[in-house]
């Protein structure tokens, strides 16, 4: 594995633990609860980190379908989500594009890193590929704390690190 990729691999590995994590012990109805109007369901966030994951994978070079991404197409908002997977179809897709980027992951070359990223439009000056993916863990990273906060206002234990 590339030496510069070592840090983001353990972040992922992390990461991927963590999501399942947070939505263990979730039923249906929990997991599509809002505390608000203004607030997203578990289940919207899940859903995302999961599209997110998809980003992540064309990113690297990983050519697979979203299985969501139909559901998602033109939503800004938890409000333009029409219909709902179940919880398991969600940790499945998640496991799915999770082990297609870990094999990845392991064979990207420094020029793959090098190479300006296709979306470069975020608040980091490293708009290679690299810098993409130092920032996309930064964004599951937020999102899982938000699924954390949300698991306890929903009544369940904290997420576990283990």
């Amino acid at each position: 594995m590339n030496d510069r990729l070592v840090p983001l691999y353990e972040m992922f590995k992390l990461n991927s633990r963590l999501y399942l994590n947070c939505l263990d012990g979730w039923n249906e109805d929990q997991v599509r609860w809002r505390p608000s109007p203004d607030t997203n369901s578990a289940a919207f966030i899940a859903l995302h980190l999961v599209d997110s994951r998809h980003y992540i994978a064309k990113l690297v070079g990983v050519t697979m379908d979203n299985p969501f991404a139909s559901l998602l197409e033109g939503a800004k908002t938890i409000d333009d989500v029409k219909a709902w997977p179940p919880l398991e179809e969600v940790r499945g897709a998640w496991k799915a594009v999770t082990g297609n980027v870990r094999e990845r992951f392991k064979t990207l070359a420094p020029e793959d890193l090098a190479a300006k990223a296709e979306w470069a439009d975020v608040p980091i000056d490293d708009k290679t590929n690299a810098g993409m993916l130092i920032f996309m863990m930064q964004h599951e990273s937020y999102h899982l704390g938000q699924l954390a906060i949300l698991r306890k206002q929903a009544g369940l234990p904290a997420m576990s690190y283990r």
